[in-house]
């Protein structure tokens, strides 16, 4: 199940990186995903629901794009993931691709696509699980 979720994140990786948007069709997607998963396995716990809440409110605030929002909730609510462990390795990504974009354009960018950070956070995580 793993696996064909993130076949299913590869797209959004790409589109994010040439158009820097995620596009909702893709986000409808994993919610269906997400959806059967809840089916399977049952409800996540109001905890982790709660904390998922909050966090996406801190990162709005922060004018992180919806999009990105939206897929790190499927993502964290639909495998229960540990959203600290989870959210250090997809901000070391984050970081790594500012650093090369830096170095590359020899400019601090203003914004970078999320979505390849989220897709290999979520990679690493789930083979480090």
């Amino acid at each position: 199940m793993d696996l064909v979720f993130a076949l299913l994140l590869l797209p959004i990786t790409i589109a994010d990186l040439n158009q820097r948007i995620i596009p909702n069709i893709y986000l409808k997607l994993l919610g269906c995903f997400m959806a059967f998963s809840f089916m399977m396995k049952g409800f996540p716990s109001s905890t982790l629901v709660f904390t998922v809440g909050i966090f996406s409110s801190f990162l709005f605030l922060l004018n992180v794009g919806m999009g990105d929002i939206k897929l790190l909730v499927i993502l964290i609510l639909t495998f229960e993931l540990d959203l600290i462990g989870y959210l250090v390795l997809v901000l070391a990504v984050a970081s790594v691709h500012i650093v090369i974009s830096s170095a590359r354009k020899r400019a601090i960018p203003r914004s970078i696509p999320m979505a390849p950070a989220i897709f290999l956070g979520f990679i690493t995580y789930m083979a480090s699980r």
